[in-house]
């Protein structure tokens, strides 16, 4: 009996007694005179008890059966063990056929001296702001460094979640975290028409340059009005008009941060038990993960407009988005790019390429376009020169037409009648004498 209860029955005793009145024990029991009136005639016929709830002690026809909530504790201790409550309740029901909700799980774990492996704490405050309207306003990207196949090596998750919806737009896994990862989480949201109008991310040096290295423009920049030094993929995003926004604080782009938390607790959780032991295997489990994170997790816009840019081709992104150094043609119409002479086709299709010395071309290389010359509105395919290396020159030896051999020559002398035999040694012996004064030396 609970204590509430206690209390109805000790007051309705003593309004038997007579010790209130109806309205004394109405007041008493926040009820109206003619309920506590009602309550007075039950419990005068059948007893105090009476006035209790007649559901109570009774089970509930929507009760767990014992023998489900014990098979879900032993599945959960077994095959599950550190799976949050709430990631828990969804494989039950995704592979085990369990339906029940996440506070039933919740309950029955924590009956049975079970506590979900989340972390509680107090988070520090930080001063918020308002998400964009729009879907596809502005996207953070980031990478997360985890052991996401449990087997010790740690790869790199590149990500990009949209910050109007929470929405995964792409996802990647890498070694490292790397240029080329960010390029495929544009490569990824292109095919999908998901291209945004700024992102929003950490002043990793894939985005800046260190403000203490950094380096210098060249002469061709500098006249060209450039600040500083940019990196390749804020020149890409530059030319695909782009907004590059760098947050002083991991908590400033909370959405991706939410996102990695999220992933390192179920995403992991679910490579580990269905096999996945490579990165090639995770890169394609991504692509059947992320609907059904947004399908789970996504919300909507405050405007159901979308904001995103036009998709553009995917030959033309893969040269924006490749990296790009200056070379310089010499005065045979060929550039060197990492120790090898590369030369310049002299045609494309019809068009005669108008080459000059001297002129500065653009070196662009990926692992999708190999290596290619942007040079004078021209997209072309440099030709590598074959040049005979040092080590197979071989000296050939010197052929005499004399048929002896000459002695070793010893080094050339004057002769005695020679104007200059012996002058050298006159004239310090003649110094030393002190025969010629400093001012003749000084003439």
């Amino acid at each position: 009996m609970s204590k509430k209860e206690a209390r109805k029955i000790t007051i309705i005793e003593k309004l038997l007694e007579g010790r209130f009145t109806n309205k004394q024990a109405a007041e008493l029991l926040d009820l109206s005179v003619r309920q506590v009136q009602r309550m007075k005639a039950e419990a005068s016929a059948n007893g105090c008890m009476s006035i209790l709830h007649k559901n109570r002690g009774r089970k509930p026809a929507n009760a767990l059966d014992p023998e489900v909530a014990e098979e879900i504790c032993r599945i959960y201790q077994t095959e599950l063990n550190g799976y949050n409550f709430c990631h828990a309740a969804d494989v039950l029901a995704e592979d085990k056929g369990i339906f029940v909700s996440v506070s039933t799980v919740s309950r029955y774990l924590k009956a049975n001296g079970i506590r979900s492996p989340k972390a509680k704490r107090r988070p520090k405050k930080h001063r918020s702001r308002d998400a964009r309207e729009c879907e596809g306003e502005m996207v953070q990207m980031d990478a997360s460094k985890f052991d996401w196949l449990g087997n010790g090596s740690y790869l790199h998750l590149h990500g990009a979640v949209d910050d109007a919806t929470g929405r995964i737009l792409a996802l990647h896994f890498e070694k490292e975290e790397t240029f080329e990862g960010y390029c495929e989480l544009m490569f990824q949201m292109n095919q999908d028409g998901h291209l945004p109008r700024e992102i929003y991310t950490d002043g990793r040096t894939v985005f800046v340059y260190n403000s203490k290295k950094k380096k210098k423009l060249t002469i061709e920049e500098e006249l060209a009005g450039k600040v500083e030094k940019e990196t390749n993929f804020a020149r890409a995003l530059k030319e695909l008009n782009i907004l590059l926004i760098i947050a002083k604080s991991a908590q400033a782009k909370g959405g991706i941060e939410r996102l990695w938390e999220t992933l390192q607790d179920r995403l992991a959780k679910d490579m580990q038990r269905k096999g996945i032991s490579s990165i090639e295997q995770a890169n394609e489990f991504l692509m059947q993960y992320i609907p059904y994170y947004n399908r789970k997790f996504a919300v909507q816009a405050a405007n159901p407009e979308k904001a995103y840019l036009p998709k553009q081709d995917i030959s033309e992104l893969q040269l924006i988005f490749a990296k790009h150094e200056t070379r310089k043609l010499d005065s045979g119409l060929s550039f060197s790019f990492k120790g090898q002479k590369y030369r310049l086709p002299i045609y494309v299709g019809n068009k005669k390429v108008p080459a000059s010395p001297h002129d500065t071309l653009t070196v662009a290389t990926s692992r999708h376009i190999g290596m290619q010359v942007i040079y004078k509105g021209f997209v072309l395919s440099p030709e590598p020169l074959k040049t005979k290396p040092k080590d197979s020159i071989v000296q050939m030896p010197q052929q005499n037409n004399c048929s002896k051999s000459l002695p070793d020559q010893a080094k050339s002398r004057p002769k005695n009648n020679s104007p200059w035999f012996g002058y050298t040694k006159i004239f310090y012996s003649k110094k030393r004498k002190g025969d010629i004064s400093a001012a003749q030396l000084s003439r």
